[in-house]
């Protein structure tokens, strides 16, 4: 076994991508007969306590369908970064997960509610200059615009859980992942060659 964190893709019974587990989890649930491997890493494996060596499961899928439930989005950066498609929401310009951060369109002082300040419908994806530029104003009083109000996604936006713009793609999940999320994961990775 070369990498004790591997994560397994965890499809749903219709194929479509739900999450990241982790390997161990994965032989547990295809033990008690809950999913179904569907794809092994090609170079990868575990060797019993006996010396016994089998294939490592790289992308698993349920048995039955679980159907997806409004609000099974967790708040997360991340998730927040997903949802903007990695665009400052002042700005309009795309950038680098690490060139990111977020942003309370009320800020934290002058928040009212009975919540946290920190949730789907006041926080947005924002570069670091905007960010710098707006600090703890309302959009009027630095007069920025927001390009859209923020809210939770809703569950057809694709969000698979554990899977961040700077996941490392394995090889095995990319004929299973929607292409929005390949292309936003290998934007985020150095770029190699001449």
């Amino acid at each position: 076994m070369k990498d004790i964190g591997t994560r397994v893709l965890i499809l749903n019974a219709d194929f479509s991508p739900i999450g990241l587990i982790h390997w161990e989890k994965a032989i547990t649930l295809d033990f008690k007969g809950l999913i179904r491997v569907v794809d092994y890493y090609k170079n990868d494996s575990i060797i019993s306590a006996a010396g016994h060596e089998w294939p490592l499961p790289a992308v698993v899928s349920l048995i039955r369908y679980r159907k997806p439930k409004k609000g099974d989005i967790p708040f997360s950066r991340k998730n927040v970064f997903l949802r903007d498609n990695l665009t400052c929401q002042y700005c309009n310009q795309k950038f680098l997960a690490k060139e990111l951060t977020y942003d309370h369109v009320i800020p934290r002082a002058k928040w009212t509610h009975n919540s946290t300040p920190t949730c789907w419908n006041n926080i947005v994806s924002c570069c670091y200059p905007c960010n710098s530029k707006k600090a703890d104003k309302t959009i009027k009083e630095a007069k920025m615009k927001l390009l859209k109000p923020p809210a939770m996604p809703n569950n057809s936006s694709g969000f698979i859980l554990g899977l961040a713009p700077w996941t490392k793609l394995k090889e095995e999940w990319i004929p299973y992942l929607p292409k929005h999320y390949i292309d936003i994961i290998k934007q985020q990775q150095p770029q190699t060659g001449v």
